[in-house]
């Protein structure tokens, strides 16, 4: 099973490192996922330093398969391929993964201007399209 993870745009570096971490690695595996796609956008990670041209890495964590990318002039087909959608909160991440009809956790960035991706992210998980939580 696939998860893809998205942060959109901007940086959100406590997402990027949650999702990479063994906690979270575990959690995916013990419920069967055997890869993890991570558009990561302008945030950091650790092992950055192999990172070609492309900014395409593959690392091996916790049994898991992490592919790692910054930026693609589109994720429509890693939103198509994926099991589950961890994202931010943007609202077009989100209303395209809800057309695919795929299980999607939110994670609203806090950072971002007047924290404005909580209010979505709460009236969606409130009506049962998504699970919101933070990091």
């Amino acid at each position: 099973m696939l998860a893809f993870v998205t942060v959109g745009s901007t940086r959100f570096d406590a997402l990027v490192q949650a999702v990479v971490s063994g906690d979270v690695l575990h959690a995916l595996r013990k419920k069967g996922y055997k890869r993890l796609v991570l558009q990561r956008g302008n945030s950091d990670l650790e092992d950055e330093g192999d990172a070609t041209a492309l900014d395409i890495m593959t690392l091996y964590r916790d049994g898991i398969e992490v592919e790692t990318w910054k930026f693609k002039p589109s994720i429509q087909t890693d939103i198509e391929r994926a099991d589950l959608v961890i994202s931010h909160a943007g609202s077009g991440t989100i209303l395209d993964v809800l057309r695919q009809g795929k299980p999607m956790i939110v994670v609203p960035n806090p950072t971002l201007l007047h924290n404005h991706q909580e209010e979505l992210a709460s009236k969606l998980d409130s009506l049962g399209h998504l699970k919101a939580t933070s990091v």
